[in-house]
């Protein structure tokens, strides 16, 4: 007879909703950090990634600054132009030019060579910033408790020293995290044609229909495969306002991209005038397709945070 506690086979769309609520939940720890808007927020984590980017091509430097070390100096951070950020970010150019002159104003970021914007290292020994690699550290332990319990754990073990790095882990679990939450939603817009703001929208309305479902074990098990999905009636629906407020954006500009998701069919208004994201949604193969590269990503990212030496055991038998 089958375990009745074994873990079922597929847990690929129980991890993309375990994802989603970590991916709004990040979205408002760095909002709230630099206190500014999600868009703005975005751009700021692209930079940061942007200018230290190739310093882990380079193994020499990584081991300096990333395996522990000090955070990369000014002269070591490459600049970024505004073209490259709104590109990567499928952002129009004076959009994103828009919201990086907040971030110049702010003093997040200064001006580099060649017109370019860094990130400088300063900010990183700010209160507010410091207190979001705290906040940040805490939502992915929890995040990797989660998976867990779920049924995905590291494929490999810790990497050799790592022990050794726990003064340093959660600067670590920052850097790990920051890549993992912006390529989830550069994933998500390349397979549903979204904008930034608009991706961020759907998982959360997902998010808020399902999440009773995603925290209850028994309900977890039944629907968490990529082919397993429960009716509209157990969804709990979601107001634009309550969107706007979790995700720090203004009730006008949530109103917006909520009626360009409605006209896409992507979700709809429930007799209740809330939002949900119907049935049929996930059943569509570009849907299918983002729930299985999700997954492949969450193992990639539970996996690079154990060789970092976070590694925690479930609570499930």
């Amino acid at each position: 007879m089958p375990d009745p506690d074994a873990l079922p086979s597929d847990v690929s769309r129980h991890v993309m909703s375990l994802g989603g609520d970590f991916f709004v939940n990040a979205s408002q720890i760095i909002t709230t950090s630099i206190d500014s808007d999600l868009v703005t927020g975005m751009l700021f984590l692209a930079i940061v990634r942007a200018n230290v980017r190739h310093l882990l091509a380079e193994p020499d430097l990584a081991a300096v600054y990333f395996e522990p070390g000090d955070l990369p100096p000014e002269a070591l951070r490459r600049p970024v132009s505004v073209y490259a950020i709104a590109r990567e970010l499928h952002l129009p150019y004076e959009t994103a030019r828009r919201h990086i002159g907040k971030l110049l104003a702010s003093g997040l970021c200064v001006r580099g060579g060649d017109g370019g914007v860094v990130a400088p290292a300063e900010v990183n020994h700010r209160e507010d910033v410091r207190a979001a690699v705290r906040t940040n550290f805490e939502a992915t332990l929890r995040f990797v408790q989660a998976l867990a319990d779920a049924g995905v754990t590291p494929t490999g073990g810790p990497a050799p020293g790592a022990a050794a790095k726990s003064a340093y882990l959660p600067r670590e679990v920052v850097r790990l995290s920051s890549d993992y939450f912006l390529n989830g939603v550069e994933l998500l817009m390349t397979n549903m044609n979204l904008q930034l703001a608009e991706g961020l929208m759907f998982l959360a309305i997902v998010g808020a229909n399902t999440r009773h479902a995603t925290r209850d074990p028994a309900l977890a098990d039944t629907f968490g495969g990529v082919d397993e999905s429960p009716d509209d009636g157990p969804r709990r629906t979601v107001s634009i306002y309550n969107l706007a407020r979790d995700l720090r954006l203004p009730y006008e500009t949530t109103r917006r991209h909520v009626h360009k998701l409605i006209s896409v069919g992507i979700c709809r208004r429930s007799p209740d005038r809330g939002l949900v994201a119907p049935a049929e949604v996930y059943a569509r193969e570009d849907f299918k397709r983002g729930v299985v590269q999700t997954f492949d990503m969450t193992q990639a990212f539970v996996n690079d945070l154990a060789a970092a030496g976070l590694v925690v055991a479930p609570t499930r038998p």
